[in-house]
């Protein structure tokens, strides 16, 4: 076998050598891509793009060189070299693109870079190589080249503005990184899953499986909201009208339980019942709470649904817009008339009689936590409480310190019975309260004809008047 090698010239031993290590180079590497796909390993694309591009390149070129004898110079032989080392490059690359980033650990800083930028720098180091492979391959040199190139850089950016605009944008949200894969986001109109980011644009799912293509150029000019961070909660607003005739206080107690009582609302922070806006036909008010973004279409669909039966266990109307044309009579009052501040009075038993023209009478409401007068106010009269209740308290030290309530039927402000005087305490509303407020021509007229109802205000007067000194000397002690 030695004495027949050695009679052969060395083109035919390159060739017979080819001949046998070019066909069992392939069978190697494809039983070993074959044997790393099966055992899970990225790595397998790499070994087949070698048994594919690179042996047959080297292959290709020994051939040339050392069994046809072709000299360097040739054309076949330099295109046959400048395949070999350009696969060579992009082996490399992709072997490392392989290695580095797609078998990184999901959180590392490998598996956060994004693969734009990976498919820029890929494309930076290939046109690199193929610069220098023109350069010493066929022996070229580069300064005219790269002339040429810097006016036709200047010709296509013209043509390519758009893409190329795209390009940069798509540069600057790689720095900023505004959002990642997998966030939930909403930018120029598209809401939705970013499932992709390249040079290009970025694919965003909506909620509905359509996905929508925005343009990196608008993202960079456009207001981005990430729902997914700094995590995946979603604050969300729900408008409701009510009637004028129910109370404000009310109506947010009825959106409050709502909020409350739906599965997937968020009770950290709480939900929020807001007062919004007077309407023409309704009272606006916005229910604010918080959801998981996942569950947010299925949460508000529960809450809308269950802000109308809990307004119809309460009784609370929500109007809707509507025009009546009514023919009455000008000389009579358009509809029913209501209760006046005097008659209202009657309401209570124990009250007598009252004339037309004794003194002054006035009806007013007070929502929770509002303050009906405050300690040191002149009071110009006295507040009989017709519905809900109030406190009364007196500062010490800058604080507010109950000293007993008011319930309905009950007087307070007794200082403004005799005249004009400071209230010595101030009064503040437990919840919504309906008041009336008297002249103190009007309690005198009361006192006069119920002089048992005169006797029971000035107890209840002596009651409070010992609860407030007894406040201040204990906080005096203390």
């Amino acid at each position: 076998m030695s004495e027949f090698l050695a009679e052969l010239g060395p083109q035919w031993r390159w060739a017979l050598g080819l001949a046998i290590g070019f066909p069992a180079a392939l069978l190697v590497l494809n039983e070993l891509a074959f044997a790393w796909m099966r055992a899970g390993r990225p790595t397998a694309s790499s070994v087949r793009f070698v048994r594919s591009w690179v042996v047959p390149a080297l292959a290709l070129v020994l051939f040339l060189r050392n069994a046809v004898g072709l000299g360097a110079a040739d054309l076949w032989v330099r295109l046959a070299t400048t395949l070999f080392w350009v696969s060579v490059v992009l082996a490399v690359l992709g072997a490392l693109n392989t290695i580095i980033f797609e078998q990184a650990e999901a959180g590392s800083w490998q598996a956060r870079v994004p693969k734009l930028l990976r498919d820029l720098v890929r494309l930076l180091l290939v046109a690199t190589a193929g610069a220098l492979v023109f350069s010493f391959v066929w022996d070229k040199d580069l300064s005219g080249a790269l002339a040429a190139v810097g006016v036709t850089s200047i010709v296509v950016g013209l043509a390519l503005q758009e893409p190329l605009g795209n390009l940069f944008s798509g540069l600057m949200l790689l720095l900023e990184r505004p959002f990642e894969v997998g966030d939930t986001v909403e930018v120029a109109g598209a809401s939705g899953e970013v499932k992709e980011v390249n040079w290009r644009s970025a694919h965003i799912k909506s909620a509905r499986g359509v996905v929508q293509i925005v343009p990196n150029s608008t993202l960079n000019k456009e207001i981005i909201f990430n729902f997914s961070r700094p995590r995946p909660v979603r604050m969300e607003e729900v408008e409701v009208g009510f009637s004028y005739d129910h109370p404000p206080n009310v109506v947010k107690e009825a959106l409050l339980e709502v909020a409350h009582g739906t599965p997937g609302v968020l009770q950290q922070p709480p939900p929020i019942a807001a007062t919004f806006a007077y309407g023409d036909s309704a009272i606006t008010y916005r229910l604010i709470y918080r959801t998981t973004e996942e569950d947010r279409w299925p949460v508000r669909n529960e809450v809308v649904t269950r802000i109308w039966y809990v307004a119809k266990r309460r009784g609370l109307t929500i109007p809707y817009p509507i025009v009546n044309h009514v023919n009455f009579d000008a000389g009579q009052p358009f509809g029913a008339p209501s209760a006046t501040a005097s008659e209202r009075l009657r309401e209570f038993a124990r009250m007598p009689e009252l004339k037309t023209d004794a003194g002054e009478v006035r009806a007013l409401s007070f929502g929770r936590h509002e303050v009906v007068f405050e300690e040191g106010t002149d009071l110009h009269g006295v507040y009989l409480l017709v519905q809900g209740a109030v406190s009364l308290q007196v500062r010490i030290d800058g604080e507010s310190r109950p000293i007993g309530s008011v319930a309905a039927g009950e007087y307070f402000g007794e200082q403004g019975m005799y005249g004009v005087q400071p209230a010595e305490m101030r009064a503040v509303a437990l919840r919504d309260c309906e008041v009336l407020w008297m002249s103190p021509e009007t309690v005198r007229t009361l006192f006069e004809a119920s002089p048992r109802l005169a006797r029971e205000s000035g107890q209840v007067l002596e009651v409070r008047r010992r609860a407030m000194q007894a406040a201040r000397q204990a906080a005096r002690r203390d």
